[in-house]
């Protein structure tokens, strides 16, 4: 078996705009990749608004970026979480991904710029996370979004978040949430997955698996009132949720687990393994059609998902 897996059309060229340096410190890294988010940006679709607010909390404030795409009347709403392994990744280096998302949808997409670790704790950062989908909720009128077509979203890091934000607002009693749409998602942190072992992503290498895996483990363990992973955590009564995975992704098996999990809780799940896909191919929709073609999918089945139960 070759080590260089089949990639789709675009990817490479995607990789080679965002690929940083091995061993740059993490706060350096995180300036590198606001800084250079221009390599990856996606053109602003005709219609679409954009604007900055935040989310004021007591003793902090959350920034969001809020992409309306052309409607009439209150549009559906995705409460978004970047990816980035809980300690990189910003509204601006996921601007692409969330753009191309309002435009899929049809939906108002809120970009969260969530705390990252090792900074915070993972439970601080699900809380902020969870303030700004009830904040979301509470501006429903202000932002001409429909309360009853709220939804969740993330990828990668940001899927696990998007899920542990759907689990407090079954457990709080809302906002009430009418999908989670989670793509290439991290459910689970234990290193001793057969799948990570084996991984050929160009992207989400073992290295970086253990890196992330042990970030997330030292900022939990300073938590005293840490989160179940969502593969360990009870799904009853949560929202539909619909899945993207990538083929070549060290993390699809998990995400085939956690459909498993969902459909044993009675969730409704549509589920896709996209091929030729690699780990994050959702910000590559400006240079890959293919991965357009994928985001396509997930517009249409939230339109076909939250027209059904309007």
């Amino acid at each position: 078996m070759s080590d260089n897996p089949r990639l789709a059309a675009g990817l490479a060229e995607y990789l080679n705009a965002v690929r940083g340096t091995p061993g740059t410190p993490l706060e350096t890294a995180r300036l590198l990749a606001d800084r250079d988010a221009q390599r990856i940006a996606y053109p602003l679709p005709t219609g679409m608004t954009v604007a900055n607010s935040s989310v004021v909390r007591a003793g902090d404030e959350v920034p969001v970026r809020i992409y309306r795409p052309t409607g009439e009347g209150a549009l559906p709403a995705i409460v978004y979480f970047h990816g980035g392994g809980f300690t990189t990744g910003s509204i601006e280096t996921y601007q692409p991904l969330a753009m191309a998302l309002a435009e899929a949808t049809g939906a108002v997409v809120i970009s969260v710029h969530y705390a990252r670790l090792p900074e915070a704790t993972p439970r601080a950062t699900v809380e902020q996370c969870f303030d700004a989908l009830s904040w979301t909720a509470r501006m429903a009128s202000v932002l001409a979004i429909d309360p009853a077509r709220i939804a969740v979203a993330g990828d990668s890091a940001g899927a696990f978040l998007a899920v542990q934000v759907a689990i407090l607002a079954r457990d709080r009693g809302g906002p009430k949430l009418v999908c989670q749409l989670l793509a290439y998602g991290m459910f689970d942190v234990d290193n001793g997955r057969a799948a990570y072992g084996a991984v050929r992503d160009p992207v989400l290498t073992l290295p970086l698996i253990r890196a992330v895996i042990a970030a997330y483990r030292d900022a939990d363990a300073r938590d005293p009132a840490p989160f179940e992973v969502p593969l360990r955590s009870n799904l009853d009564g949560l929202p539909p949720a619909i899945l993207l995975e990538a083929e070549h992704d060290a993390l699809v098996d998990e995400g085939r687990e956690f459909v498993e999990r969902l459909g044993a809780a009675g969730v409704h799940c549509e589920f896709r393994v996209a091929p030729d896909m690699c780990h994050g191919f959702l910000r590559a929709v400006r240079f890959s059609a293919p991965a357009c073609a994928e985001m396509r999918w997930l517009g249409d089945t939230f339109r076909t998902l939250t027209n059904a139960r309007n």
